[in-house]
């Protein structure tokens, strides 16, 4: 039985190291119409476009990261958004999750020119 508590109690301290292992999850803003949506995509877009023309690093890639919540939410609000341009941002939230600079530079680029469809 004390062996049972201190496996108990072992594991309920390692488990939260283990979740904090994990990238944070942010739910970014909240887009409400397609109007709105377009109107982030223009400042979104700009924002993940400037990262790129930089040397990435981790703290670039933790603002693409971010950046990509608020992206996701403002193509789920335009239905000119195609399941490919959706694709295509998710593989650029997957790469800034794991670091991924290269899987992050070649999807981002192919996500700006997709999206730019959605703006005119």
């Amino acid at each position: 039985m004390k062996a049972l508590m201190i496996i108990t109690l072992l594991t309920g301290i390692a488990l939260p190291t283990v979740a904090s292992d994990r990238p944070a999850h942010f739910q970014g803003t909240e887009i409400t119409s397609a109007a709105q949506a377009k109107s982030i995509l223009k400042q979104y877009n700009a924002k993940l476009a400037a990262l790129l023309k930089t040397e990435l690093n981790p703290t670039s890639m933790t603002e693409i990261h971010q950046l990509t919540y608020t992206l996701e939410n403002a193509l789920a609000k335009l239905p000119a958004a195609t399941d490919d341009i959706k694709a295509v941002l998710e593989e650029v939230h997957l790469g800034s999750e794991s670091m991924d600079y290269q899987r992050v530079k070649t999807n981002a680029a192919a996500y700006l020119q997709q999206s730019q469809a959605l703006l005119n």
